[in-house]
């Protein structure tokens, strides 16, 4: 796990980040499909699995992990001097992922980037496939997009997927 210190970095990822909330709100164009889960997966064994195998699949060397909400340079970067986002190898364990989500800053270990957070995107370098989840009471807070062909494997391994039809 590299967390991103940098802030152009930062406001790179940000932008592609912003890129996919504008994706999943249906304000740009896509040829993915999307799938839904519950946004608490995210936290999850069975999920952090689910990303390592979406690595392989789309050629990827990593992901970041990016928070949106709370505001992550009037909240995170002013009180902690730091970007609330991470990169994860692949090849990174299930463990380690779920450790970095759950490592907050030294000044105030609530502020993990998995405890403390009400929207964020996961999405790798080529852009192959994206998650977009915000915190829910329901259980359909997460989205998954990826291309149409990957679909039926990724719902046979990760069983808590649900396909929606998008117009």
């Amino acid at each position: 796990m590299n967390w991103i210190l940098d802030k152009d970095r930062f406001d790179h990822l940000y932008l592609e980040a912003k890129s996919c909330v504008d994706t999943d709100s249906g304000r740009l164009p896509t040829a993915f499909k999307r799938l839904t889960f519950d946004d608490a997966q995210i936290c999850t064994i069975e999920f952090a699995n689910m990303l390592q195998e979406l690595l392989k699949w789309s050629g990827d060397p990593y992901f970041s992990y990016v928070v949106l909400k709370p505001d992550p340079i009037y909240y995170f970067h002013r009180l902690f001097n730091a970007f609330p986002a991470i990169e994860v190898g692949r090849g990174a364990t299930a463990r380690d992922y779920i450790k970095w989500l759950n490592d907050g800053p030294e000044e105030s270990p609530a502020d993990a980037l998995g405890t403390n957070c009400t929207e964020c995107v996961i999405v790798p370098p080529s852009k192959r496939w994206f998650v977009h989840a915000v915190r829910s009471a329901l259980s359909d807070g997460g989205h998954l997009w990826m291309p149409s062909d990957w679909v039926d494997r990724a719902v046979s391994m990760y069983p808590y997927l649900s396909a929606i039809a998008i117009q």
